[in-house]
């Protein structure tokens, strides 16, 4: 085959890869199975690689003849035994010789004469077994493939950033490959559900692009239009069930997290030392020294829900929290995730140490 389309078939071979198999396309990486793919025509002194190479490649040529000794599993494991330091340095790069060179070989079977797979053995390997359907070097065949390889390269190169599953996801807009999706890479982007979905309670049609907040019982957090709501297939655990989902990748996301002993302390203390004008959310656990069991919630999930004497949140913001603001915590714990766009100022949380509250009163503390 000419140079141009081994570069091409081990371009798709790379991208396919990274597609599948989820790995970045990385330039390095793409240039050494581009060049590699050259590698095992160095026994033929007037290919591209021969010339440079052509006291290398004349001896080849006169001792081995070409589509031999390079074209083999022989050939392939010196490689192997040769670029092993490379594993030091980028496994990925690793492959990626092997690779690059093991797509010239594969192709070449394509070729009339074939390749010396089983060097030293003289059987030789084509594809397909009859020589009719073989592709000569240069012809309008390989012209033909040659078209066919560019095409299919400069589809995957979309598709090789987002994964086979990312790519699916976007083509049929599943929600649990949109969950996967986000699940992998939480916390890394800011995320959008564009959404077509029936609310639970009123079966009404949904539609949003709702930014994504976390997950919740085999489904999503979402806000749609500013409210937290589930979204899922259970009708017992979600307020939205999808009909359609694609996850929207946006800004890089970082999350900068803080843990807050919340004993003798209130959700209105612990909202005062929040800048409340950034991006944040509650996630925790506390227990508060009276017991309470509310009804039911026909919403479904909540990020904020009081059952006996345990206020749970679970993304939860300074709107959803007011029937318990003035609640002390007996014990517990809160975390508190500020979440920053690029060029968002740095954020912390400087606790403001407060006395302890004493839960005792002071009537029954000499009865203890």
């Amino acid at each position: 085959m000419l140079a141009s389309t081994h570069i091409v078939f081990s371009s798709t071979l790379y991208l396919g890869g990274a597609t599948l198999f989820g790995y970045d396309v990385d330039p390095v990486g793409w240039g050494i199975a581009a060049l590699a793919s050259l590698g095992p025509d160095m026994d033929l002194p007037t290919s591209r690689v021969g010339r440079p190479l052509y006291w290398i490649s004349t001896r080849l040529e006169k001792q081995f003849g070409h589509r031999t000794v390079t074209h083999s599993f022989a050939g392939l494991a010196a490689l192997a035994i040769l670029a092993a330091p490379l594993l030091l340095l980028d496994v990925l790069w690793f492959w990626c010789l092997l690779g690059g060179w093991w797509s010239h070989v594969w192709i070449d079977m394509l070729n009339v004469r074939g390749v010396d797979l089983t060097w030293p053995s003289p059987a030789r390997w084509v594809l397909p077994g009859r020589r009719e359907w073989r592709i000569e070097v240069g012809s309008k065949a390989e012209m033909i493939l040659l078209s066919g390889l560019i095409v299919v390269t400069v589809a995957l190169y979309p598709l090789s950033s987002m994964g086979f599953r990312g790519g699916l996801q976007l083509l049929i807009a599943n929600f649990d490959i949109a969950r996967e999706e986000f699940i992998k890479d939480q916390g890394s982007h800011w995320y959008r559900l564009e959404l077509v979905a029936t609310d639970n309670l009123t079966l009404e049609q949904v539609q949003c692009e709702c930014p994504v907040l976390g997950v919740w019982q085999g489904g999503l957090i979402v806000l749609q239009e500013g409210r937290p709501r589930a979204v899922g297939e259970s009708q017992t655990a979600h307020n939205l069930y999808p009909l359609q989902a694609r996850l929207l990748e946006g800004e890089p996301l970082r999350v900068v997290s803080a843990r807050v002993d919340m004993r003798g302390r209130s959700l209105r203390w612990l909202l005062g030392q929040i800048n409340t004008g950034r991006t944040y959310y509650l996630s925790g656990e506390v227990q508060v020294g009276e017991k309470v069991v509310n009804v039911g919630d026909i919403d479904l999930y909540s990020p904020a829900s009081y059952r006996g004497n345990v206020l749970r949140l679970h993304y939860a913001r300074a709107e959803e929290l007011e029937p318990w603001l003035d609640l002390t915590a007996s014990q517990g714990e809160i975390y508190v995730q500020f979440w920053l766009r690029p060029g968002d100022p740095p954020v912390g949380l400087a606790i403001e140490e407060t006395a302890p509250v004493d839960m005792v009163p002071a009537g029954l503390r000499k009865w203890l």
